[in-house]
């Protein structure tokens, strides 16, 4: 049998690799390794423009108009209450004013389309109460609850020259 000096050569050289890593391994030791995740409660609110209807100061009707809160949390949450603030332009008496310049309108935001159910946030004066009935616990961050919040301008308050009249509510959600 013919062995070639260049085989002799690498099978010695692999054969004291072996040994030389099973000399390295001198004895095992075992352990574990703890892994720990947490998730917070969290909700986030995306708060949309509620634009109302065209205002005729001519045509005597009331603006309404339209927005949908969208509600996103932590699986398992269930919402406590949502607020609306009482904007930036409100008045004495309660009413939350839209503005443009020295000029206001008085407005009111609803928890129903029949404007019904003032939605305020129950300790400033004349703007309602907070919603807090009807929601349920959250199923997935994918799944946000929405709210619709409805506004309207009397026709009385109407009486304002043109242009454009904005204010700002601040939106809370309790969890």
């Amino acid at each position: 049998m013919k062995i070639s000096v260049r085989k002799l050569v690498l099978t010695i050289s692999a054969a004291g690799l072996g040994l030389f890593a099973f000399a390295a391994v001198a004895g095992t030791a075992s352990g574990t390794l703890a892994v720990s995740a947490t998730v917070n409660t969290n909700c986030t609110v995306n708060s949309p423009t509620m634009t109302f209807t065209a205002i005729d100061p001519t045509a005597n009707a009331n603006s309404t108009g339209t927005a949908t809160l969208s509600v996103t949390c932590t699986k398992g949450t269930t919402l406590v209450d949502i607020k609306l603030g009482p904007g930036g332009h409100q008045i004495v008496s309660g009413s939350r004013q839209v503005n443009s310049g020295a000029n206001n309108m008085a407005y009111a935001l609803y928890t129903d389309s029949g404007h019904t159910t003032l939605w305020g946030d129950s300790t400033t004066t004349g703007i309602g109460a907070k919603l807090s009935s009807g929601f349920s616990a959250f199923s997935s961050v994918a799944t946000p609850q929405t709210f619709t919040v409805y506004g309207q301008i009397l026709a009385a308050a109407e009486d304002v020259p043109a242009g454009t009249y904005t204010d700002s509510v601040a939106v809370t959600v309790d969890f």
